[in-house]
């Protein structure tokens, strides 16, 4: 496997799983939660900065925005979309 075999939508899934995760969160303590690229990570057995490089490409693609940082990334309306099909 490699980042060719994280599609977009397992991106999308990782990143609205996060959020999920999130609405019960009451700490960013490393060790205590995931980030969009563990679950990858987790699904998919590939390194960490392969499931990052994945995140970025659903980034390029238009699927997703963020802030400061591409790990708290959130779905645009075309990812949404995605998910949804």
């Amino acid at each position: 496997m490699s980042m060719k075999d994280i599609s977009d939508e397992l991106v999308c899934k990782a990143v609205a799983e996060f959020k999920k995760d999130s609405e019960t969160r009451t700490s960013f303590i490393e060790g205590t939660f995931k980030w969009p690229y563990d679950y990858l990570h987790d699904w998919t057995g590939q390194p960490e900065k392969v499931c990052y490089r994945a995140m970025e490409r659903a980034e390029e693609n238009g699927l997703l925005e963020y802030g400061v940082s591409l790990r708290t990334a959130w779905l645009t309306d075309k990812g949404k979309a995605l998910l949804a099909e």
